[in-house]
């Protein structure tokens, strides 16, 4: 059986982390290394951090942060916020990010992707999808939830996947910060779109939401909520569960498998 990743996703703005409800009403949570240094220690499977900030300022993630977190990181570390060059790309990769993770730049040019992922690989290459459901149907937004993009779900998530994406994150705004459980019908409408990796987002609050996301056909998991907070009152407390834990929650699972054209 494949090992599910399981992963924090941390959003950075100003000085600090911060983590919202559908993308708004963000709280302070506090330093990026201090959670960096609790994830080392859980030994987590990889790290995400997005710059929420550094698009609408007209800037790109800053190359020293990307270079203090990737120095305390123990993991693989995924970054995004603002890139839109393959100058910015190589800058992060060169500060020590393994993954280059795109989102409105992907709406605007396309291109962007294949040129990261015929310089540093595929894999090194994410996609970010945000949707909010619409019926029966899902709506895309970029610029943190801000701008509604006239384009399909499906034709979109292909899109990116012809373009050279290695992996598309896909993000429930709906759900976002509810820590109610993973948009699953989301989350398929996408698998079954895509050959690559599909990382489900958005809605998980404890262990209990992780096995119908990878059933839905998640081939691995994040979430910012479910590994900040803690309880009913939203207290700030970074953590995150045991591999045992993990183990547990996932088990029993005949669906699990890797991406096709994989293993």
């Amino acid at each position: 059986m494949q090992q599910v990743r399981v992963f924090p996703t941390l959003l950075y703005r100003g000085r600090g982390l911060y983590k919202g409800v559908n993308f708004q009403n963000h709280t302070y949570l506090g330093d990026v290394l201090n959670a960096t240094r609790i994830y080392n220690d859980s030994e987590v499977d990889e790290l995400c951090l997005l710059d929420i900030g550094a698009r609408c300022e007209g800037r790109c993630i800053e190359a020293a942060l990307v270079d203090k977190v990737a120095t305390e990181c123990l993991m693989p570390l995924a970054v995004g916020g603002g890139i839109s060059t393959l100058d910015h790309a190589s800058a992060m990769m060169d500060s020590g990010a393994e993954k280059i993770v795109l989102n409105s730049e992907a709406y605007i040019n396309p291109d962007l992707v294949n040129e990261i992922a015929g310089r540093f690989g595929n894999q090194a290459v994410v996609v970010s999808i945000d949707a909010k459901r619409t019926g029966d149907d899902y709506q895309l937004y970029s610029d943190n939830a801000q701008t509604l993009q006239g384009i399909k779900l499906v034709d979109h998530a292909k899109r990116m996947e012809e373009a050279g994406a290695g992996e598309i994150l896909i993000t429930s705004i709906d759900q976002e910060g509810h820590r109610n459980g993973y948009d699953t019908d989301l989350i398929t409408l996408v698998a079954e779109a895509v050959k690559v990796p599909v990382i489900a987002n958005g809605g998980a609050g404890k262990l209990e939401h992780l096995k119908p996301a990878i059933d839905a056909g998640a081939h691995a998991l994040t979430s910012g909520s479910m590994f900040v907070f803690y309880g009913r009152r939203r207290a700030v407390l970074v953590n995150f569960p045991t591999r045992h834990e993990l183990n547990m929650a996932l088990s029993d699972q005949g669906t699990i498998r890797p991406a096709q054209g994989e293993g």
